[in-house]
């Protein structure tokens, strides 16, 4: 009877963590894309001191959201432009997310220093302040394709297309306004402000939709061919041609890979001298265009004059947020403390949770490692995941099965599942996101971590499931079946 009420209880528990772990996992997707992380110390960056660019009467940024490293070098007016100035490869930080990357390129200070890290469709209320370049330009303007939240945010004196009442995050009737931009762009370029700023997102809207395919490169030739009648306006401005991010080939961004993190741009116009850079941050960028407009950035920013980043690069990846000592720390010891149990619970090579072992590496095969660029990371039911290691499932409900036959209860979870859940712990440890798991509003974004917060809490939660599965079958058979035979008794040896 004991064993009965034990089987059920250990059923019960199991089919609650099955239930609840996604949605924990819906809880932190929904954090880390929408919540402010607390501010902390950026990347380990270089220093260097030494002469910035001139002030000048007129800046024009234009930046086109989502344009890569390669396709950028394939667009004719873009490069011909760039090879008359500076030709930068920028470093945008971590994560690659537009709103957070272009608080870093107005502000001069990282993600990690804003604390805004993702804010996906969450206008800052108020904008930037006067610790931002845009909020001390007189006049300074911003006008966007869409997605106006974005420009809206910065603290420009000017934005357009504005918000809609009703919706601050929604762009006021986009239709009307997806005929005018251009024409508003151009004369906003045309005019007298001294600062102005051109958010082209066609690109990174292909990029989502098609991946880096013929579309996305035919897309990035109009954004192309819009740059070259913005420049024809004003050409002897002082122009700055930049990016927020690339894409993984998919279609995606958000992640720590190199070929999203490192896009293209140039600098170019009066007192630009011909040059090309090794890696340079975002936050240097902001401290030329602060430079250009005669701006202050915050004392906290680790820009550095345009002179001493060209002659100090970055090295590939040092623009990455280190992870905490004390969580790291922390995850390792969690992982070590459940690999020692799983250690304990299998007594024989086939009780080892190998199911978990499988279903991460079909994962990974098949799907390549998760970032916060790959979009089943963000999917509420995780589909696209959850059907590469379906199969696995399978191994672990036999292990549990013949694992019943064979050994105790708690030998048979520990087994199979200490493994799984205290490598979901670990990262999440890692990430630093117990305190969201508790209710905080704070988003959990570190490099890797976060990204597999998601596939580890669907797995052990399926894993949880399988196991409990198998528990209630040959508990079932056991209880309502036919009786098992008896073990035949050995026969003792006669004497001889």
């Amino acid at each position: 009877m004991r064993h009965k009420i034990a089987v059920l209880i250990a059923v019960c528990a199991l089919g609650v963590i099955a239930w609840w772990l996604p949605q924990l996992r819906r809880t932190l997707i929904k954090a880390i894309v929408t919540y402010d992380a607390p501010a902390a110390e950026p990347a380990p960056l270089p220093g260097g001191a030494g002469p910035g660019l001139s002030k000048v009467a007129r800046t024009r940024v234009v930046l086109i959201d989502g344009l890569n490293q390669v396709t950028a070098k394939s667009l004719p007016v873009w490069s011909a432009l760039c090879k008359t100035g500076a030709t930068l490869e920028i470093e945008v930080g971590f994560p690659t997310v537009s709103l957070p990357v272009e608080v870093a390129l107005w502000t001069g200070l990282t993600q990690q220093q804003t604390g805004v890290v993702y804010r996906s469709g969450r206008p800052l209320i108020p904008p930037l302040d006067k610790h931002g370049i845009p909020a001390q330009i007189a006049g300074s303007t911003a006008i966007a394709e869409n997605y106006g939240y974005i420009v809206r945010s910065l603290g420009f004196h000017r934005t357009e297309p504005a918000a809609d009442p009703a919706k601050p995050a929604k762009d006021a009737t986009p239709e009307v306004w997806a005929t005018q931009w251009e024409a508003r762009a151009l004369e906003a370029v045309k005019g007298p402000a001294s600062l102005v700023f051109v958010h082209i997102l066609r690109v990174a809207t292909a990029g989502h939709k098609h991946g880096m395919d013929a579309t996305y490169a035919h897309v990035a030739l109009e954004a192309d061919g819009i740059l070259a009648k913005l420049h024809a306006a004003d050409p002897g401005a002082r122009w700055f041609l930049l990016s927020d991010h690339g894409h993984i080939g998919i279609g995606g961004h958000g992640g720590e890979e190199r070929h999203v993190r490192h896009v293209q741009g140039c600098i170019a116009g009066r007192g630009v001298v011909q040059s090309t850079s090794g890696l340079v941050h975002i936050v240097d960028v902001a401290r030329s265009i602060a430079d250009s407009t005669g701006a202050t950035l915050d004392p906290a920013s680790r820009g550095r004059p345009l002179s001493a980043a060209l002659i100090n690069p970055l090295t590939a990846d040092q623009g990455l947020p280190p992870m905490a000592l004390g969580g790291g720390a922390i995850a390792i010891f969690v992982l070590v403390a459940g690999l020692g149990l799983s250690s304990w619970g299998v007594r024989r090579w086939w009780l080892a949770p190998w199911w978990f072992v499988v279903g991460c590496a079909t994962l990974v095969f098949f799907k390549g490692i998760p970032t916060l660029s790959t979009p089943m990371i963000y999917k509420p039911e995780g589909r696209d995941m959850y059907l590469m290691w379906l199969p696995a499932l399978a191994i672990a409900f036999a292990a549990t099965w013949f694992g019943m036959k064979r050994t105790t209860l708690p030998r048979v979870l520990i087994a199979q599942l200490a493994l799984p859940f205290t490598a979901a712990a670990a990262v999440i440890t890692a990430a630093g996101a117990w305190p969201t798991v508790l209710g905080a509003e704070l988003a959990p974004v570190v490099p890797r971590f976060t990204a597999w917060m998601s596939p580890l809490i669907l797995i052990a939660a399926h894993g949880a499931a399988a196991v409990a599965l198998g528990l209630l079958a040959i508990s079932v058979r056991r209880w309502f079946g036919r009786p098992e035979p008896a073990a035949t008794p050995s026969t003792a040896p006669s004497a001889s």
